[in-house]
């Protein structure tokens, strides 16, 4: 079993990497050739069952040191308008290259943190993209919100446009290793955003749990599952920590190899994680 967890020990490409990861040699990548294959998905999967899109939401204003996502730290939220705009111009791209109208059957958020943008922000994304494009009959929509800045306003505003799930980051609820990882919040602060979603209406409210933290132990694990388990989100996302500084240099290399759980630990915590959740 060691030699299993060893071997995939390891880090693995990012499912939000963009372009993704076909598309990284540089060598045979072209924009005609993104575009080929653009059209011929958008061609098998338009009409028969809409597509799907993800838009990346970059800023944050702390630095979370666990995160491998691309991200911008700033406080300054004039940032917020312009790259909206550009989104939508990059959108219209897009469209020109579609034979039809865009049917759109999943939309997410993902960051950075989508809820760095105000309400009125972010509706007004949505709106913008859904002039030129129509909603499937079975659409999902869905965005990561950071607890300590998701308000209730924010949820009525992407509710109002046909969002009904959402994700929080929660990773661990244990204040040293909140203190390690640069994301303090405490458990009222979710249970907050996590009873106004399902007060205005969410129906799937999610939590991301991470295992293999710095200073982490099985007993902060432990701590965070039960305190999870009070407020019973519909869905829950237990995933490890990826340690890369050599790629994310700055947050990470603030912690060293030793103060991270081994893999034979981490083995430990996934299966404590589905044992406490089946009690």
């Amino acid at each position: 079993m060691c030699s299993l967890v060893q071997k995939y020990n390891i880090p693995g490409p990012r499912y939000t990497s963009y372009p993704t990861v076909p598309y990284w040699n540089m060598e045979t990548f072209s924009g005609k050739k993104w575009n080929q294959t653009l059209i011929r998905s958008f061609g098998e999967s338009n009409a028969a069952e809409g597509i799907s899109l993800y838009i990346h939401l970059p800023f944050c204003e702390s630095m979370c040191t666990f995160c491998g996502c691309h991200k911008r730290i700033t406080k300054r939220h004039d940032v917020e308008s312009p790259y909206i705009d550009t989104v939508l111009r990059e959108w219209h791209l897009y469209r020109n290259l579609f034979s039809e109208k865009p049917i759109i059957k999943e939309l997410h958020l993902g960051g950075g943190t989508p809820t760095f943008f105000s309400p009125e922000n972010l509706k007004r994304l949505i709106n913008d993209i859904f002039r030129h494009a129509d909603r499937a009959e079975e659409y999902e929509f869905s965005f990561e919100g950071h607890p300590n800045n998701t308000s209730r306003e924010h949820l009525q505003a992407l509710y109002d446009v046909g969002f009904r799930r959402v994700s929080y980051g929660v990773q661990d609820y244990n204040e040293g290793v909140q203190k390690a990882i640069h994301r303090v919040q405490s458990f009222e602060s979710v249970q907050h955003v996590t009873e106004w979603a399902r007060e205005i209406g969410y129906t799937s409210v999610g939590h991301d749990i991470i295992f293999g933290l710095p200073h982490q132990t099985l007993e902060h694990v432990k701590e965070t599952i039960l305190k999870t388990k009070q407020l019973m989100p519909d869905r829950l996302a237990f995933y490890s920590y990826a340690h890369v500084p050599w790629l994310k240099g700055n947050g990470q290399r603030g912690y060293k190899d030793t103060d991270l759980p081994t893999g034979e630990e981490k083995e430990v915590s996934t299966k404590m994680e589905g044992n406490y959740w089946r009690k």
